[in-house]
């Protein structure tokens, strides 16, 4: 076997954390393009298919994969190991799929209040569906006010169904923590609502 084959076999054993701060404190060229390819290939399906299930579009959800992807390998400087790798990547993944499904609600928003609409025949019907709209609304705007670590628990759980002991182990907490942090974002997100209310 080879020096290189040795070299290269080595930094594929490397842990998701080890070949990060490899990255960040090498200038070794080649070496670096060979470690972005372990990391795309450990995470760029898990990307896109996070991507899929939020924007249930393939085109859309392989554009933002790509995206964040890029942005990943341009922040590897900013991961301080606090929590593992894939809740770090997790968390950038969630937080550029929401933030690209509110700037196309944004969009739809725009051009749904830029034409007139018909009034329905059934006027109760389009009432109701315009109440619930309000509603929708009204919780999104308050979801938003959630802080960033408070969203994703409640995506993670609420949206994609994990359970508490994954969610404890993709964020590297116990899971007593992560049902504290449950309540407390939830009840966090009742305290908006009921704001709003009054």
């Amino acid at each position: 076997m080879t020096e290189t084959e040795n070299k290269n076999i080595e930094i594929a054993d490397l842990s998701d954390k080890e070949l990060v701060e490899t990255i960040v404190n090498i200038n070794d060229r080649q070496k670096i393009r060979k470690i972005q390819e372990l990391l795309y290939d450990r995470y760029a399906g898990k990307i896109y298919y996070k991507c899929r299930s939020m924007v249930r579009n393939d085109e859309v959800a392989k554009d933002l994969s790509h995206d964040i992807i890029v942005k990943i390998f341009l922040k590897l400087d900013k991961f301080r190991g606090e929590s593992s790798f894939y809740s770090w990547v997790y968390a950038i993944t969630y937080n550029h799929c929401i933030s690209y499904l509110e700037k196309e609600k944004r969009l739809k928003m725009e051009e749904y209040d830029s034409h007139s609409f018909e009034i329905a025949a059934d006027s109760t019907g389009l009432e109701e569906k315009i109440l619930q709209e309000a509603r929708l609304e009204q919780l999104e705007g308050n979801f938003k006010k959630l802080s960033d670590p408070e969203r994703l628990l409640l995506l993670m759980r609420y949206q994609d169904g994990i359970s508490i002991k994954e969610i404890a182990t993709t964020l590297n907490i116990g899971e007593s923590a992560v049902k504290m942090r449950l309540k407390r974002s939830r009840d966090h997100l009742a305290r908006l609502i009921n704001d709003d209310k009054s």
